[in-house]
């Protein structure tokens, strides 16, 4: 009766030791994704030199909604909708229409990416920025 005694209570012991290091197992964060944007200098059809960004996502496929463009001089605010286009990661995709671009701002340029991750659906809301200098 003593030895069933020991193997009970040892056997008690070993499940809530296994209940309690299976309940604690670390869930894997999601990947947040990471954004690069670049630039290159247009001329404007009005005259004067103009911008086009491109961006892309570096470490995950999304499905993106919209970017929206903050210029150097926070007088402008654009949001370029992207009507949920699917990019593969480092595929680079245009932040505006073709043929159109951004009236040339020397400064830090801010961007905020909106859209889903392709992999679970999980939504994102990333920002990156690039310093745009002299000619």
């Amino acid at each position: 009766m003593k030895k069933f005694n020991a193997f009970l209570t040892l056997g008690i012991v070993l499940l809530i030791a296994g209940i309690l290091f299976s309940g604690c197992k670390k869930k894997e964060d999601p990947v947040i994704p990471a954004f690069t944007v670049t630039a290159i200098t247009v001329q404007l059809q009005g005259g004067g030199e103009g911008l086009q960004f491109f961006g892309k996502c570096t470490n995950d496929d999304v499905k993106m909604t919209k970017v929206t463009i903050y210029d150097p001089l926070s007088v402008q605010t654009t949001t370029y909708n992207i009507n949920g286009n699917y990019y593969v990661k480092n595929e680079a995709f245009g932040l505006q229409d073709a043929n159109i671009g951004y009236t040339k701002e020397l400064g830090t340029w801010t961007f905020n990416f909106v859209g889903n991750r392709t992999a679970d659906g999980t939504s994102f809301s990333e920002s990156t920025t690039l310093s745009v200098s002299g000619k």
